[in-house]
């Protein structure tokens, strides 16, 4: 890999690699702060001012940050695992295991959404508070297999 990264294209990879780090850490801080907002959001009175608050808030953090940050670090995740003809590689099959498990999540962060914007949210602030800890987990995962790639 340290041929390919001089010269042109080696600077167009790393350009690639910076932005695809950024979109990252953007779809993470929403996907760590959304259910945060659910907590919250199951505290507050159903048609109150404060409920219709977290309603806007959620919203845009999903429609302006969190899945335009998704798409952005998918397509760029993509260009750089072909450019490295990674596919068949462990670490990287695992962590596309762990990018789909963070894709279901960020669905059901999605359906939840649709549920409050609804008035009819099925679950606890404890539920919320635990889901918190999904990405987190994944995420870990996904830097550790990335970082060390243990296979």
């Amino acid at each position: 890999m340290a041929g390919f990264e001089a010269g042109f294209l080696g600077e167009a990879y790393l350009w690639v690699k910076a932005l695809h780090v950024i979109a990252v850490i953007a779809w993470m801080a929403g996907m760590l702060y959304l259910p945060r907002l659910y907590v919250y959001h199951c505290e507050a009175e159903v048609g109150s001012k404060q409920s219709e608050t977290f309603k806007v808030m959620e919203r845009r953090l999903l429609r302006a940050i969190i899945n335009p940050a998704m798409f952005v670090a998918t397509i760029l995740g993509l260009m750089m695992v072909a450019h490295l003809d990674a596919w068949d590689e462990g670490w990287m099959l695992a962590k596309f295991a762990l990018f789909l498990a963070m894709g279901t999540i960020h669905g059901f962060l999605s359906r939840w959404r649709r549920h409050f914007a609804a008035d009819q949210n099925r679950h606890s602030a404890k539920f919320y508070r635990c889901m918190n800890e999904v990405p987190t987990v994944i995420m870990i995962g996904i830097v550790i297999l990335v970082i060390v790639k243990p296979f």
